[in-house]
C-alpha cells in the first residue's frame, strides 16, 4: 500500500514537471531555456523558414513556436514573415535541431527574400496579425487566400481580394478580416494575382471583378452594363441580350486587370432608365 502510494506521488511529480517544461518560444527565450535563429528558405509562402533551436537547459523541453510572431528581415528590402501555423518541437537536454516553419510575406511592398536571408524572431506581430494568424492556423486555406487575407490588414489592400473559386467557404474569413479593418463586407469580390520577379521585387493586381446586381425589369428591352470612375468617365461597357420584364440576378464578372486604383460605379441601364447602381473600389 505505501509502494502504491509512492509510485503515485512520483507519477504526479513527474507529470507536473513535464508541465513545466512546456513552453512557448517567447518563454523560452526570454528563460534563456532556448536559442534560436531563423534563415529564409527562399519564397513568401508556406514553409518559408528554416528556425534553428538550441536546448540549453539539462531537461527535455517542448517549444511551441507561435501563430503570430512576426519574423522581422535583417535585410531592410525584404518582407517580413508572419507565422500562420503553430509548431511544437521537442528538444532533448542539449539539444539542436532545426525545423521549417510556415509562414506568409506581412509586407506586400517589399521583396521576396532569398534563400538563407537572415531573420530576427523575437517579437510578436500586433494584435490584429496575431488574431488573423490563429485563425489561420485552425483552417486550411490556399495560398493565395490566406495571403490575400493577410495583406488586407497588414497593408490595407482590398479586403475584396480574399476570394477563390470556392467563395462560399471563405466567409468567416472575409468577415474576420473586415471586422479587424473595421469596415463592411464588400458586396464583391476581386480576384488578385502575384507577380515575383527575378530581382525577387512583387506585384499584387486584381484581375475580375464579380458579384451580383439584384434589379427589376418592367418590359423586354436591351440593357447595357457601364463602369464609370470616380470623375464619372465610362471605362467599361457590356452590352447584354435581350432582358424579359421580371426580378433578376445579373452575374457581373468585369476585367480590372490595368484600371487605376481608386473609387468607381458599376451601373446596368436600359435605353429608358437606371436599373441598378453599385460602388466598388480597386
Amino acid at each position: 500500500m505505501k509502494y502504491a502510494a509512492f509510485l503515485f506521488i512520483f507519477i504526479c511529480s513527474m507529470t507536473m514537471n513535464a508541465k513545466k517544461q512546456k513552453l512557448k518560444l517567447q518563454n523560452a527565450i526570454d528563460g534563456k531555456y532556448v536559442k534560436a535563429q531563423a534563415l529564409s528558405l527562399g519564397g513568401y509562402q508556406n514553409y518559408c523558414i528554416n528556425m534553428h533551436l538550441a536546448n540549453l537547459s539539462t531537461d527535455t523541453l517542448v517549444v511551441i513556436i507561435e501563430a503570430g510572431r512576426r519574423l522581422n528581415s535583417m535585410e531592410e528590402k525584404d518582407q517580413d514573415i508572419l507565422i500562420t501555423r503553430e509548431e511544437i518541437i521537442v528538444l532533448k537536454k542539449k539539444e539542436e535541431k532545426w525545423v521549417p516553419v510556415y509562414g506568409y510575406c506581412c509586407q506586400a511592398n517589399n521583396h521576396s527574400p532569398k534563400k538563407n536571408a537572415k531573420y530576427d524572431i523575437y517579437r510578436m506581430a500586433d494584435s490584429n496579425l496575431v488574431h488573423l494568424a490563429n485563425f489561420l492556423n485552425k483552417g486550411n486555406f490556399e495560398s493565395n487566400v490566406a495571403q490575400q487575407a493577410i495583406w488586407a490588414v497588414s497593408d490595407n489592400q482590398s479586403s475584396a481580394q480574399v476570394c477563390s473559386g470556392k467563395d462560399s467557404s471563405l466567409f468567416p474569413l472575409r468577415k474576420l478580416v473586415c471586422a479587424l479593418k473595421g469596415e463592411q463586407l464588400p458586396w464583391y469580390t476581386i480576384r488578385a494575382q502575384t507577380l515575383v520577379y527575378q530581382s525577387g521585387a512583387m506585384t499584387n493586381f486584381p484581375i475580375e471583378l464579380n458579384g451580383k446586381l439584384h434589379y427589376k425589369n418592367e418590359k423586354e428591352c436591351y440593357t447595357t452594363l457601364h463602369v464609370l470612375n470616380s470623375k464619372g468617365i465610362e471605362v467599361c461597357k457590356i452590352v447584354k441580350q435581350w432582358t424579359m420584364p421580371g426580378e433578376f440576378d445579373y452575374d457581373l464578372s468585369i476585367p480590372v486587370k490595368g484600371l487605376a486604383k481608386g473609387n468607381y460605379t458599376v451601373e446596368l441601364r436600359t435605353p429608358e432608365k437606371e436599373l441598378v447602381k453599385r460602388d466598388f473600389k480597386i
